[in-house]
């Protein structure tokens, strides 16, 4: 609250404190001339002269340095503007200050009347260039306001404005005469560099373009001292008198706050919204990190949810396998029975199998082949020890995986195939070989099976089995995976089958 009510009150006073900075001096000179009128000494008013003029040309080339480097990144044509105007001030000024009387000559002789010349040039300049930049927009392109455009045409006049004062003096009208003081043409000249800066105080006064309060509170203020300023210089008598130090006084104040006002519209501003951005931009990283972190909480949540469910599921199939087993050992004479309790024990072990690899994966949506098969492989082997027979079996499996939804019903007709091997193809063998390969091609998985054991009985066909086996077999794959399967039992046993393997999609 009261930091506000601070900024309200140096807002209100802002132009009071201006003009009262004006209107003092000229006040109490004009009120107590006796006291406070005096010319100075050539040597003192040198040392003042050129310290406040350097000073100007120093703020001037900064006002430059502002509009014209700043301009690549800000395309600020008004700033562009005003800088290069402010260039050729900076070098008026500078010439003014080497041509002051009492510096030495500045390659033709100084006089008050060559430092005028130089003066009125400059703040005609000044006063033209806060005009025209009124009308040019901070944010539109103009043909003629190019960087290299604007610097050529600066130097230009300023060598024409160099020439004209040390080389054809005679071409303009005197501004100053050694003891008379200054001439009509100096005074009429003030009087119309005074008209464009009230004209220009007026006009700034309803502008929208600029990017703040701030910087119009500065532009109009740099107007009001430049006003006294230009008024002081047409009282003074000698280019030494208290007059004189009075308006270069002003004159430092107002280059100050033109350079304030356009160091805002250059600098500050953009880094004021950069900094806003940045802080919004940090906010709203700050904000995605939390939700980020409760999204990655939510997701292992539910991997671990997902994760239980495999587990408990795998437990639920195997006490399923179990009771059925229990109940089974009631008719340990009936073969059927325990025929079929083997083979829906396999399967469900089939099953099982595949929650168990994906509860031990770190991805829950797909196991890896290989892995699966060869826990088939494993399983069957320990299920159906071979008697007497060593049976070899070639496992090649291609590199990838499976989803849950593809995985079973292949386990199924896996588990199928080889069972049958261990069960049927090597009755009186001493050895078997069983191969199996299993590759990707694209968006699609072969399997191909073969044994070398006494192969399917003669006249086998596999549409009039009554019993599931192989033709649930061919079912699943055909039915559930969309796949297609041939099978060839003349010389041993031989199954191709091949399936998409983007049928189903992932769930997690």
């Amino acid at each position: 609250m009261f930091s506000s009510l601070a900024k309200i009150l140096r807002s209100s006073m802002f132009y009071p404190a201006v003009i009262l900075f004006c209107v003092s001096p000229l006040f109490l000179i004009g009120v107590f001339p006796d006291y406070f009128y005096r010319e100075y000494e050539i040597g003192y008013f040198l040392i003042f002269h050129n310290v406040t003029e350097i000073f100007s040309v120093i703020v001037s080339f900064s006002i430059f340095g502002l509009g014209y480097y700043s301009y690549a990144q800000s395309r600020n044509a008004h700033t562009l503007f005003l800088g290069v105007g402010f260039l050729v001030v900076g070098l008026v000024d500078f010439m003014h200050t080497l041509g002051y009387a009492g510096m030495p000559d500045f390659i033709t002789e100084n006089s008050g009347n060559k430092s005028s010349q130089f003066w009125i040039f400059s703040r005609f300049v000044t006063a033209i260039v806060l005009f025209v930049a009124i009308y040019i927009k901070p944010n539109r392109k103009y043909k003629l306001i190019r960087e290299g455009f604007l610097i050529s045409c600066s130097l230009l006049l300023v060598f024409v404005i160099f020439l004209l004062v040390i080389f054809f003096n005679d071409w303009i009208p005197k501004t100053y005469e050694q003891g008379k003081g200054l001439t009509i043409f100096k005074k009429n000249a003030e009087y119309v560099i005074i008209t464009i800066l009230v004209l220009s105080l007026f006009v700034y006064r309803n502008a929208t373009f600029y990017t703040s309060k701030k910087q119009l509170r500065y532009y109009l203020a740099a107007f009001i001292v430049c006003i006294f300023s230009e008024m002081v210089f047409v009282l003074y008598t000698s280019v030494f008198d208290v007059y004189n130090v009075i308006g270069h006084i002003y004159k430092i104040g107002a280059f100050y706050l033109i350079y304030k006002a356009v160091f805002i519209s250059a600098i500050h501003d953009p880094y004021e919204r950069l900094i806003q951005t940045n802080q919004l931009l940090s906010k709203e990283v700050e904000e995605n990190k939390i939700n980020s972190e409760k999204i990655r909480k939510s997701l292992q949540e539910k991997e671990n949810l997902v994760a239980e469910i495999f587990h408990r599921t795998k437990n639920s199939i195997q006490l399923v396998r179990s009771i059925l087993m229990i109940q089974a050992s009631d008719f340990p004479e009936d073969k059927n029975i325990q025929s079929i309790v083997e083979d829906t024990s396999i399967k469900i072990q089939t099953m099982s199998l595949v929650h168990d690899h994906l509860y031990a994966n770190q991805d829950l949506s797909e196991i890896r082949v290989s892995d699966y098969l060869q826990s088939l492989v494993d399983m069957i082997r320990q299920a159906y020890p071979p008697s007497g027979t060593e049976i070899k079996i070639n496992l090649q499996v291609g590199d990838g995986a499976l989803l849950l939804d593809t995985a079973v019903p292949l386990g199924l007709v896996f588990t199928e195939l080889l069972s049958n091997s261990f069960k049927y193809a090597f009755p009186k063998l001493k050895t078997g070989e069983i191969s199996i390969q299993y590759s990707f091609d694209g968006n699609r998985c072969y399997l191909v099976y073969s044994d070398n054991g006494v192969g399917l009985p003669v006249g086998f066909d596999l549409q009039k089995q009554k019993k599931l086996g192989l033709s649930l077999a061919k079912i699943i794959a055909e039915k559930q995976m969309g796949g297609t399967l041939s099978i060839d039992g003349a010389q041993g046993f031989r199954m191709e089958f091949n399936f998409p393997n983007d049928l189903y999609k992932r769930r997690i």
